[in-house]
């Protein structure tokens, strides 16, 4: 074997060795046995490229939902998306919120998603992380996080035909509550598979939500359909405007899939 031969297999093994360390080499990033396929740490480069702004809609979730610029503020590496009163003359609805949405989960796939993120807690506002159907069926949702004003526990949980019209939502429990310190950044993830969807916080597991055999209609169609992610705030009716505005500050937002072994 001649000199040059090596050096060359030498430089081709240390950058497959690059390669697979990288992640590695940043513990904040690392998961084991997931490879990090996208993220959006908005630090301004590319805006909300990657994003598109929640429309507004009849849901809860959108009632109040607006493009306006305001609400929609990039500084110091953060996304701030906020809620505040709609003093416009003439206003048909009395508040305007900030929310995005984009790509989640695909079909018959395994996922990982997490979002870090914190929020000054205001009567009557409740930030949500939500996988909901891309093709806007509804009734169907994954809740990664939801959390109602100055609650110290947030709501993690899984709403299908099942869970509401079927009325099973304790067989398997849909639905858990985490004890959290709402002034400070917390991180929120899910984990999508054929037979499962498992949450976290703070990279501890919550909760599994597992399909299971039965013969009634609706209990586990999250496999079956692409699910957009959505991130914002949702401000009750008979929120009270003078504690407005309130902001949601989103640190980042990544996407894992299954490692493999090449």
């Amino acid at each position: 074997m001649t000199r040059n031969t090596i050096l060359v297999m030498i430089l081709v093994l240390t950058a497959g060795l690059g390669a697979c360390t990288g992640q590695k080499s940043d513990p904040d990033k690392f998961r084991k046995g997931w490879t990090l396929a996208w993220e959006d740490d908005f630090d301004g480069k590319t805006g909300l490229d990657a994003w598109s702004k929640i429309p507004r809609g009849k849901q809860h979730m959108s009632r109040y939902m607006s493009d306006n610029e305001a609400l929609y503020v990039l500084e110091d590496g953060l996304l701030v998306l906020r809620g505040v009163e709609n003093v416009a003359d003439g206003a048909e609805i009395p508040f305007l919120t900030g929310g995005i949405t984009r790509q989640g989960v695909k079909k018959n796939s395994v996922s990982r998603i997490e979002v870090r993120t914190r929020m000054n807690p205001v009567a009557g506002a409740v930030p949500f992380i939500s996988l909901l159907p891309s093709d806007g069926t509804g009734n169907i949702a994954i809740d990664i996080m939801e959390r109602y004003g100055y609650d110290e526990f947030l709501y993690q949980s899984v709403t299908s035909q099942y869970t509401t019209t079927e009325g099973m939502p304790d067989n398997p429990p849909s639905s858990a509550l985490v004890g959290v310190n709402p002034n400070q950044f917390h991180t929120y993830g899910v984990e999508t598979y054929p037979d499962s969807v498992v949450f976290f916080v703070d990279n501890n597991r919550t909760k599994k939500y597992p399909r299971i055999l039965t013969d009634i209609p609706g209990q586990f169609p999250f496999n079956d359909m692409d699910l957009d992610l959505f991130i914002g705030i949702r401000l009750n009716k008979d929120t009270d405007s003078t504690e407005l505005p309130v902001d949601m500050f989103i640190d980042w937002v990544r996407y894992y899939e299954p490692e493999t072994n090449n």
